[in-house]
């Protein structure tokens, strides 16, 4: 019988590694859930969602951090083969119109009855096509020197207008201006040189003086008021023509269509889970639950003589229309 040559057992060690190699890739690729979000949520997910997901399911979360735009844009273009099983996201907006193009699966979680419509898609065939697992409301920015909120409706100084085309945090800013002052919002946007690109860099844009004014999400001017950001506290509504407002900016999930992760339905769960709802008030986010309460430091809300915003997200076409005229030079 022919021995094998040493070149031959070499060969057959490297084909055997290689073999390994795939079905370790196959193996993380099938234990491995691939989240598409935002950087909000960051501190949220690494330090309770993913140690906690694990420890109960044993399964590992890899969140993506890139614009909604761009995630978006990714999801289309993989067709039939996605890389992420679950959306989450600070706007409705991309759900409703993914799920309109089909990348998207309707579905309804246990806890529904105890949701309230506000923070679900509409109805559609299998359930809805989202659902906001958490919120914070659009709070006004600003220099502590103002000493008050400056009047959205005459702003004369510089203004931070996030970039409406890769920011939910723009989305948020157009559907405020678009609802209540589109005027005002022409006007901020004339006081505009710098356009952040996600909420935290909003917030940031104020605290280093890049601008000194802008509107950004509670949940992330608190976390950096905790460290100890320059920005106005406590927080205010935003305030146009002399009166408040509040915007809800819904921390929305939806689930991908073909997405290659059997446990990306129990994710959706565990969101709900009343372990995960009362610990977002530790990361400055509100529960959907009924009788959540503020955060600490938060807005009190309701607040007396406040208009609500409720927008519904159906209509998202009309909003997302308007989202280029609030770029800068567009």
């Amino acid at each position: 019988m022919m021995r094998p040559s040493g070149f031959t057992i070499a060969v057959l060690v490297l084909a055997a590694g290689v073999a390994l190699a795939s079905v370790d890739l196959f193996r993380l690729e099938r234990q491995t859930l691939v989240v598409y979000t935002t950087p909000a949520l960051r501190d949220f997910l690494e330090g309770f969602v993913v140690p906690h997901f694990r420890a109960n399911f044993s399964v590992d979360i890899t969140p993506v951090y890139v614009s909604a735009g761009e995630q978006y844009n990714r999801l289309r273009i993989s067709g039939g083969h996605p890389e992420a099983d679950v959306f989450l996201h600070a706007s409705p907006l991309f759900l409703e119109k993914g799920f309109a193009g089909g990348y998207f699966l309707p579905f309804t979680v246990r806890g529904d009855s105890t949701i309230p419509p506000t923070f679900k898609g509409s109805n559609v065939t299998g359930g809805h096509a989202w659902y906001a697992f958490a919120w914070s409301p659009l709070v006004e920015v600003y220099d502590p020197a103002f000493g008050a909120p400056p009047d959205l409706a005459s702003i004369n100084t510089a203004f931070g207008f996030p970039h409406p085309l890769l920011s939910n945090n723009g989305i948020y800013a157009v559907l405020f201006f678009e609802n209540v002052s589109a005027a005002a919002g022409l006007r901020a946007l004339a006081h505009t040189v710098v356009q952040p690109v996600n909420a935290r860099a909003n917030i940031l844009g104020v605290a280093e003086g890049d601008f000194a004014v802008t509107l950004g999400y509670e949940a992330v001017t608190l976390f950096y008021v905790k460290q100890g950001a320059r920005v106005n506290f406590p927080l205010r509504l935003p305030i146009l023509a002399g009166q408040n407002y509040v915007t809800p900016v819904l921390f929305s999930v939806g689930l991908v269509k073909g997405h290659p992760n059997a446990f990306a339905s129990d994710l959706i769960e565990f969101l709900f889970r009343d372990t995960v709802q009362s610990n977002l008030g530790r990361y400055y986010f509100r529960s959907v639950l009924p009788n959540s309460t503020a955060p600490a430091g938060g807005v009190p809300l309701p607040a007396p003589g406040a208009v609500t915003i409720d927008y519904n997200w159906s209509k998202w076409s009309g909003l997302e229309a308007a989202l280029p005229k609030y770029v800068i030079g567009g």
